[in-house]
């Protein structure tokens, strides 16, 4: 009996499928009327047209329904292996150790730590891809340091990481579980066949009438909603003409697509990444715990001569802009007193009269998300005489921009916007949505304009595919721009880590966007401000938008290849 009820549910299924798929129907529309981005005279450039391939995840993401079963059943093959049963790693009991341990140490010598992951019944792992986060910490000298390169995992439940000892004073060693190895590989799962794991809103207004309705990506979203309606759904196909990125809304009934006015994330959150998870998956994420050490984890560090020191070969050069400040040794700086020391090439700590003097007689433009906003807020909050009066903001939020500054003692001028969908802001026109590589185009390049870029943080809720095709459109963008004046410099920051128990926004997601962000980038004439390390290992702990002691070295670091010799 409970064979025959389980072929019904799944000839039901079947015939729910071929149902949706013959009856949506999609309206295509212009995008969204917009203002006019630039603030210069005159018509934008003349751009190209690039449209998005269809990627496998656009064609294969068709789940029916959000419960457990029904997903097995249509996606055996993206639930994985059935490792998820067997017991995870447990921070309470794994344990790492110094392995050359000595309670003093001397300027420049390098320590060892070796983790051993073990699952909640004390037992060694067996396999690897445990995710954990390592520093050292000198509170007292406001002093710390992330590995030298990346945790070695050895693939039998034991990893090893090594620190160079680059400053005089007591050192603590600090290990986080931030995920288990079978956490990622659910988070993994998840990420490359639901794209679709955030709800978005959409505002319509038409005849003094408004109604909200469903929007993303892909229209394959948000199941619950289909299997309430007669099987008949259309769609507002707002894809840009220009960068071929994607956006859909479900059309409201007896609206026209014209009259889409403002677009939120969801007011009551997201689809939480843990309900497409089995019961036992959810089970997998826990609050990131410190692992508690064999031995001591504390040792000083003497010197008999200067109190830190970068411990290289060579004297470092000062900063090219066009180079990628990972640079050719493996950890990209340290904190020291506050101020960061990079390994590249010389940083220069500038005051804010001499940001001032960096910055007189130039246009400078901050796009992208949040965390560059922050740029563009501290620089315009530090000057004296900033005209605040000619800030505009066109939107419902100021976090979208428009928004510039000017100060007109040294001639300086500041532009921000954030880019365009997807956008986890609550309530912005659309109109004030723009994709970075339009504004990219539609910038003039003037000597004296310099161009910040951030574009990570808001994609942790698809999938690489669509990132890396989005990173291509702003790659090409860019390309245009150095065409008509190649003397124009341009920065991408990376995204730093944000707050250790998010899932939906796991700093796994983002450190996998970093590096897909770091390969598209090698080769192009542009500057790499990779703040990864610098919120990574910071004592102020991890937080989406840093603090400002992080920003000011983030900005110090930035103005440090733009005015070299300064100071």
């Amino acid at each position: 009996m409970k064979h025959i009820r389980y072929v019904l549910f799944l000839l039901l299924a079947i015939g729910v499928l071929i149902l949706y798929y013959t009856n949506v129907t999609v309206e295509r529309n212009k995008s969204p009327q917009r203002l006019l981005w630039n603030h210069h005279k005159g018509p934008p450039p003349s751009v190209e047209i690039h449209h998005l391939p269809a990627p496998e995840w656009l064609k294969s993401y068709t789940s029916t329904s959000l419960t457990i079963p029904s997903l097995r059943e249509a996606y055996p093959s993206a639930f994985g292996s059935q490792a998820i049963w067997t017991l995870p790693t447990k921070a309470t009991t794994s344990s790492f150790k110094i392995t050359n341990y000595r309670s003093q140490f001397s300027l420049c010598d390098t320590i060892t730590v070796e983790i051993v992951a073990r699952d909640a019944s004390n037992k060694i792992k067996s396999t690897g891809g445990d995710y954990f986060f390592a520093n050292i910490y000198d509170f007292d000298s406001r002093a710390s340091s992330p590995p030298d390169g990346d945790i070695v995992d050895h693939q039998n439940g034991t990893y090893t990481v090594k620190f160079t000892l680059r400053w005089a004073g007591t050192v603590k060693v600090t290990v986080f579980l931030v995920h288990p190895s079978e956490a990622v590989n659910s988070l993994r799962r998840v990420r490359d066949y639901f794209p679709a794991r955030q709800i978005f809103i959409g505002k319509f207004k038409s005849n003094n009438q408004t109604t909200k309705t469903f929007c993303h990506v892909t229209t394959h979203m948000y199941v619950e909603y289909f299997e309430n309606t007669s099987g008949i759904v259309e769609f507002c196909n707002f894809t840009d003409s220009k960068t071929g990125s994607p956006w859909f809304c479900i059309k409201p009934a007896g609206f026209p697509c014209s009259s889409y006015e403002q677009h939120s994330q969801t007011e009551k959150g997201a689809i939480p990444i843990l309900h497409l998870m089995h019961p036992r998956e959810r089970r997998l994420f826990e609050r990131p715990v410190r692992l508690h050490s064999v031995g001591s984890n504390v040792f000083r560090i003497t010197s008999k001569g200067p109190t830190r020191s970068t411990c290289l070969p060579h004297k470092l050069p000062r900063c090219i802009m066009g180079s990628n400040n990972k640079g050719s040794i493996p950890a990209s700086g340290y904190y020291y007193k506050e101020s960061w020391e990079s390994f590249n090439c010389k940083l220069s700590h500038f005051a804010i009269r001499e940001i001032k003097l960096c910055l007189q007689n130039r246009v400078v433009y901050f796009l992208g998300d949040s965390t560059i906003r922050q740029w563009f807020t501290y620089l315009a909050e530090s000057f004296d005489n900033t005209k605040f009066g000619n800030r505009y903001v066109y939107n419902a939020n100021y976090r979208m921009g428009d928004d510039i500054w000017r100060s007109k003692d040294n001639n300086i001028t500041m532009n921000y916007h954030h880019h365009g969908f997807p956008n986890m802001i609550k309530w912005v026109n659309t109109t004030d949505m723009h994709y970075m590589a339009n504004m990219i185009d539609e910038l003039p390049a003037h000597t004296g304009t310099i161009i910040f870029l951030s574009i990570a943080a808001h994609f942790t809720i698809t999938n690489l595919d669509f990132y890396r095709t989005r990173l291509l459109s702003v790659k090409q963008a860019i390309k245009r721009l150095q065409t008509r004046n190649a003397d124009v410099p341009v920065f991408i920051k990376t995204a730093n880590t944000r707050d250790m128990d998010l899932i939906d926004e796991s700093n796994w997601f983002l450190d996998q966007i970093n590096g897909v962000l770091r390969e598209e980038m090698a080769g192009m004439n542009v500057t790499l401000i990779d703040v990864w390390d610098m919120t990574s290992c910071h004592w102020t702990m991890f937080h989406v938008h840093p603090s400002e002691e992080i920003l000011k070295n983030e900005i110090d670091m930035a103005l440090s290849y733009v005015c070299p010799s300064i100071l």
